[in-house]
């Protein structure tokens, strides 16, 4: 009777492994050929809206390259950029970027100004030519910022004009700007860094427009200047 017994405990607990190990394989089966996550890809983008006042007055008479940007070693990837504090960064494992986000801001930068006609013509190759002036970007923050009640899209970008005969900076400006995403999602963070994106890219052209009026001015008084004293220097007949 004993023995039976024995014999009746010892094939339950080997149907109870049995049926552990059924689960554990079909755990298994779910991980492997369950649908697998799809990677999602994002780019910046929009279209530039110069007003009619900046298009009837033209182009100035100089010429532009847009070199590379610089950007942060942290947001040099693929992976979006998210944090919920200033000390602690995150990435996304599938939310990436289809281009490198250097590359986008540049080609939007170039885009713009172009819409813009504030130059006569401008690129980012190097041309046989050496242009009137060079622009920079140094990108130091492009991410998703999270807290409790809220998610923000946060850009900032130092962009800087250099005169490329004098090697001088002409112009520099910071901008760091924040907005509220509309809805919890890595879409809706890019959406808003494309909106804070044309924002700089439209405060940037109003402030490259005074600084091109001086140096449209400075270049008229200097031609006066020469003509006046080649004309002073002609021998009368």
């Amino acid at each position: 009777m004993k023995t039976s017994r024995a014999v009746t405990a010892a094939g339950a607990a080997v149907a109870g492994a049995a049926f552990m190990a059924c689960l554990a394989c079909l755990g298994l089966n779910a991980c492997f050929f369950g649908k697998p996550t799809e990677s999602k890809y994002y780019v910046l983008d929009y279209v530039p809206t110069p007003t009619k006042e900046r298009l009837e007055k033209g182009p100035y008479p100089f010429t532009l390259r847009v070199r590379d940007c610089n950007i942060a070693e942290a947001y040099r990837r693929s992976q979006i950029v998210y944090r919920q504090s200033a000390n602690q960064m995150e990435f996304y494992g599938y939310h990436l970027w289809a281009v490198d986000p250097d590359r986008m801001i540049g080609d939007l930068a170039v885009k713009h100004l172009k819409a813009a006609r504030l130059f006569e013509n401008v690129t980012r190759t190097v041309e046989s030519y050496i242009p009137d002036f060079y622009l920079g970007a140094d990108i130091q923050a492009i991410e998703e910022y999270d807290n409790k009640d809220s998610w923000y899209a946060h850009l900032a970008i130092e962009y800087q004009l250099e005169d490329a005969k004098s090697n001088q900076i002409v112009w520099k400006k910071m901008f760091d700007l924040r907005k509220t995403v509309a809805q919890q999602e890595p879409v809706y963070v890019v959406r808003e860094l494309s909106f804070l994106l044309e924002t700089m890219n439209d405060r940037m052209t109003k402030e490259l427009e005074v600084v091109l009026d001086e140096a449209k001015d400075k270049a008229g008084t200097s031609k006066d200047t020469a003509l006046t004293d080649a004309n002073s220097h002609k021998v009368k007949p």
